[in-house]
């Protein structure tokens, strides 16, 4: 098939004119497509290789044991408190969680409001004038302590 040298139109065999812009058709082959890469090659090179983004590490989960050792040192629940901890803090070390700091501080939480209360049985005990507390039951108020060193009933 052949081309126009002026406009590009298709000609067909043995025409003296191109149809479409009228020139005098001289016999041309059809047009090459154009190398995918412009140079030889040996010249080409390839394409860069870039690295993907560097992904942000994630973040260490809190170990979900010392959350609940800390919550449950604040609760009257017993031994709970230092079951969870201890667990918890021995997960933290093998497992590389965050949460260490809870897992100790809901132990010594505990332990501090555990002496504070001995403390203050021992204190009332020693000050009061029985030594024990008596136990009262009343049928308006229900039961109650007699505390002899306040005198509150």
């Amino acid at each position: 098939m052949t081309f126009c040298r002026n406009c590009g139109a298709a000609l067909e065999p043995d025409s003296p004119a191109c149809p479409r812009c009228g020139k005098p058709a001289a016999p041309q082959a059809a047009p090459q497509p154009r190398p995918a890469y412009p140079y030889p090659a040996w010249q080409r090179q390839p394409y860069p290789v870039y690295a993907a983004y560097p992904q942000r590490p994630a973040l260490p989960v809190t170990n979900l044991c010392a959350i609940l050792g800390f919550v449950t040192a604040w609760l009257p629940i017993p031994f709970a408190w230092l079951v969870l901890s201890i667990v918890g803090l021995v997960q933290c070390g093998q497992t590389g969680q965050k949460g260490r700091g809870l897992a100790i501080a809901g132990i010594f939480l505990r332990l501090l409001v555990l002496a504070v209360f001995i403390a203050a049985v021992v204190l009332l005990i020693y000050y009061s004038e029985s030594g024990i507390y008596l136990p009262e039951w009343d049928w308006d108020e229900g039961f109650s302590f007699t505390i002899a060193l306040l005198g509150l009933r």
